[in-house]
């Protein structure tokens, strides 16, 4: 028994804790002698504060003498599975190792197949389907493209209305309120956002999938469709990334949108260097208007703080910058009721050395379909998870 109460109240017991903590989609069972659980967490901010959290709370609890897997779901989807010896278990609680010691015996991985049947018919707790989150986000864009002004500069707030939906399902709306400009024209105005019908898929041996359709950023709208692979030994990814758009621009306090005639799309291979956490991506694309070319982005994780470079070139014309996404207050929320507004988990911001070549030819144009995209939201490398569980002293 790998409880000390009754099986089933103890079960019980462990799920209605994790849920006393604001987690949701919690599943528990016990099976061959191995406690098994998954979770979703909309309380601490980032990808590993929440799992340090869950892990204390369960090297706490006395009555768990077994060992313990847990999966880590987003939108109720699996993205890792960490499991816990009860050798590593005991020597904790016995003070025999520290901290550091205990997460360096975890094993952390993407592979969650096997626990994720095992969990199949575990009934689940504090659903998350139909929760609304009331999402402030501002948005800071510089562009030098101009010859009568030193910058263009927009500021503004965008508030998003985020709702869970069925599994792995969610709808974004969002709409844009100006603050300050010197720009002009559609920047002067309150449009429309990202209004996007997003669907997450995951399909077995660590293949990721993804299918948004919608109104996106960069004035267009349209669908797009994204595939991830995992190798096992968790530094390597390879993807593909495809998209049919049309335009959608805001001129005169009038929304117009085109037919959906641009195709683009990309290749995408990534390396994951654990000693320093960087993360290199490099992609083939086709962009927005018939250009192609390929991207270098070299991004050091410091955390939850995240600062890239990258170079790139498209249409035969060369471009760099750089990039950075930093936490926003707070490291943990409240626990989510119908409906919470709170801040986005990351700001970030990209600039580009040539905008107004870049921009004069349309070259090198890409969307996203997601207002909260970047390279610190979901990262949950398993190198990076370990290291940053490591700085968390309990």
């Amino acid at each position: 028994m790998g409880l000390k109460a009754n099986n089933q109240s103890g079960i019980s017991a462990v799920a209605d804790s994790l849920v006393k903590m604001g987690l949701e989609d919690v599943r528990v069972n016990e099976k061959g002698n191995v406690l098994r659980i998954a979770y979703e967490d909309k309380v601490y901010r980032g990808t590993y504060r929440g799992l340090a959290a869950v892990i204390d709370k369960l090297l706490r609890d006395e009555s768990i003498i077994t060992p313990v897997h847990l999966i880590v779901l987003e939108n109720r989807i699996p993205q890792i599975d960490v499991r816990m010896s009860v050798s590593a278990i005991f020597d904790y609680r016995k003070g025999l190792i520290d901290w550091k010691e205990f997460v360096n015996s975890l094993k952390i991985s993407y592979d969650t197949d096997e626990d994720m049947r095992m969990l199949a018919e575990a009934p689940t707790m504090n659903r998350s389907i139909g929760k609304v989150e009331v999402v402030l986000y501002p948005q800071v864009s510089l562009n030098n493209s101009w010859l009568d002004k030193l910058y263009g500069v927009v500021l503004n707030i965008a508030p998003a209305v985020e709702v869970s939906l069925w599994r792995g399902a969610s709808f974004t709306g969002q709409v844009i309120f100006p603050v300050w400009n010197n720009m002009g024209g559609e920047y002067d105005y309150i449009r429309p956002g990202m209004l996007v019908l997003r669907q997450e898929l995951r399909f077995p041996h660590n293949l990721f999938a993804s299918f948004s359709i919608g109104n996106f950023n960069a004035d267009r709208m349209g669908a797009d469709v994204s595939l991830l692979y995992r190798l096992s030994n968790d530094r390597w990814a390879f993807g593909l990334n495809g998209g049919l758009t049309g335009s959608s621009t805001f001129y005169g306090g009038k929304w117009e949108v085109a037919q959906w005639k641009k195709i683009n799309g990309s290749i995408l291979v990534q390396y994951n260097e654990p000693h320093y956490q960087l993360e290199f991506d490099l992609r083939a694309l086709r962009f927005i208007y018939g250009d192609y070319g390929v991207r270098l982005d070299c991004v050091r994780h410091f955390g939850e703080v995240a600062v890239g470079l990258f170079a790139m070139c498209a249409g035969g014309q060369v471009n760099g910058g750089f990039n950075f996404a930093i936490p926003l207050p707070r490291k943990k929320r409240g626990n989510r009721r119908a409906v919470r507004v709170r801040l986005p988990e990351y700001f970030d911001w990209e600039y580009q050395a040539r905008t107004g070549t870049y921009y004069a030819k349309r070259l090198g144009r890409t969307f996203e379909t997601r207002p909260d995209e970047n390279h610190s939201r979901s990262y949950y490398n398993p190198d990076f998870i370990r290291t940053n569980l490591k700085r968390l002293e309990k």
